[in-house]
């Protein structure tokens, strides 16, 4: 009897051990992979958006990792080709060179791999997640046009000069540039006057370039950039302390894609300590976090189709949203339909 009871023992901690190994099994498969190669991390916002999109899939129960692009096209290759290797379910590409990446998201697809081409469109994608360069500038118009009719009121239609500062190196500040200039469609004050020309977007070639066109334009009020770095610059020279100008009450300047650093500037204008005025910008690092994770799910599960484009909504960040967007990240009282 004894020994009867002792084989029925036996079994059921077989069965049970089984039953386990199965369950685990099971549960790894379930768990999901995803690997993201990042356009680099050489910023806040890079870096930022890379730990977020970590720290959202995996508390969705996905196994996520991600991998320096350091802007370099090759080196994305590589990353992507071990990420293949890997097998992970999805692979999520920001490309710094999308031309160069034919090969290897095909071989991605052909391993059966779920390709999301992230800001920077592949010629073949899964998933296409990105912002729509010329609605961005667009929104920028209608925001700083809402600002120019308000400050200059009672100016003579199309008299308040405005310049744009553009970098054309590269295809969306070519787009972006083309809509900035076309200011006076937007706005009832507005008299675009010129357009100048920069050979990079950071901070010194803004301060540069407006030290140089300013002393012979000196009845310029509003500046426009698609380029942060050449907004801060602007700024700057404006409020170092050799600026010709002291008095910033009607003088304007707005750029696409700033950070808190920018937002800072803005809420120091309302005091006069500033003439950074707005900036407009894709989704805070949460938004694109979790806008990230629905697609991966949904593109695994079906409910987003192959060849699916999601757009990114626009965050704007003026004196009025400029405490929300510092206190939260983001920008949810004010949408694109206040500034129609």
């Amino acid at each position: 009897m004894k020994k009867a009871l002792s084989i029925l023992l036996a079994m059921a901690m077989m069965i049970s051990m089984a039953t386990g190994m199965t369950l685990s099994a099971g549960a790894e498969e379930d768990t999901k992979s995803v690997g993201f190669v990042t356009f680099g991390l050489g910023g806040d916002f890079f870096q930022q958006l890379a730990d977020k999109y970590v720290e959202v899939m995996t508390d969705a129960g996905w196994d996520a990792t991600y991998e320096d692009g350091q802007f370099d096209p090759n080196v994305q290759m590589e990353k992507c080709e071990n990420y293949i290797a890997m097998g992970v379910d999805v692979l999520v590409l920001w490309s710094v060179a999308p031309e160069a990446m034919d090969s290897v998201v095909q071989q991605a697809m052909d391993a059966g791999i779920k390709v999301i081409a992230f800001v920077a469109e592949t010629s073949q994608y899964d998933v296409l997640m990105v912002s729509d360069d010329a609605d961005l500038a667009d929104d920028l118009c209608r925001m700083s046009a809402k600002w120019i009719d308000e400050t200059f009121a009672d100016a003579e239609d199309h008299s308040i000069p405005v310049a744009v500062l553009s970098c054309r190196t590269a295809e969306t500040g070519v787009v972006q540039a083309d809509e900035l200039i076309k200011i006076e469609e937007f706005s009832q004050k507005a008299k675009f006057t010129q357009e100048i020309e920069c050979e990079d977007e950071n901070m010194d070639t803004g301060l540069e370039a407006v030290e140089n066109f300013f002393p012979a334009n000196s009845d310029t009020q509003v500046f426009l950039t698609a380029h942060s770095g050449l907004g801060m610059g602007v700024n700057n020279y404006f409020t170092a302390l050799s600026s010709p100008v002291t008095d910033y009450s009607d003088m304007g300047v707005f750029a696409i894609n700033g950070d808190a650093t920018m937002a800072d500037l803005i809420k120091s204008s309302v005091d006069g300590a500033s003439p950074m005025r707005g900036m407009v910008l894709t989704g805070s690092v949460d938004d694109t976090a979790n806008e990230l994770k629905q697609m991966c799910e949904g593109i695994m599960d079906g409910s987003v189709e192959e060849g699916h484009v999601q757009k990114a909504g626009t965050m704007f960040v003026n004196a009025d949203t400029v405490d929300e967007y510092l206190e939260t990240g983001t920008v949810t009282s004010v949408t694109a339909e206040d500034f129609q």
